[in-house]
């Protein structure tokens, strides 16, 4: 912060050193009327309309790129939160795939009545 006042002042004094220098009145004529101003606060006055302008300008720049982001955080939140409910809904089918195929092996291979499981237990 001290080196941006320190940089404003070094622009500063060429300025006001100008002014001192320049303090005549110079004729200003605008439309219908005519004005005798110092040419000191003529240059000033410029200036100060400068910095206005520029201050307006990056304040509404800076704003532009705030609403962006905020944009870009609200829709990578939105993405988030669809991608976790696609996640549990894919769970949710291969856990209904994984019970449909237990109960399609229970179907297709049902256990043997001819006892040759009991004898391999009785084996061991």
């Amino acid at each position: 912060m001290k080196l941006k006042f320190l940089a404003g002042l070094l622009m500063l004094a060429p300025v006001l050193i100008y002014v001192v220098q320049n303090g005549s009145l110079v004729p200003i004529h605008f439309l219908k009327w005519e004005y005798a101003v110092s040419q000191a606060l003529l240059v000033l006055s410029a200036l100060l309309v400068g910095v206005i302008l520029g201050l307006m300008l990056s304040y509404v720049r800076r704003n532009k790129k705030k609403n962006q982001q905020k944009k870009a955080d609200k829709k990578t939140k939105q993405l988030k939160k669809t991608e976790e409910k696609l996640k549990k809904q894919l769970e949710k089918q291969q856990k209904e795939e994984e019970q449909q195929k237990t109960e399609q092996q229970k179907t297709t291979d049902p256990p043997s009545d001819d006892g040759t499981e009991d004898l391999a237990r009785f084996d061991s």
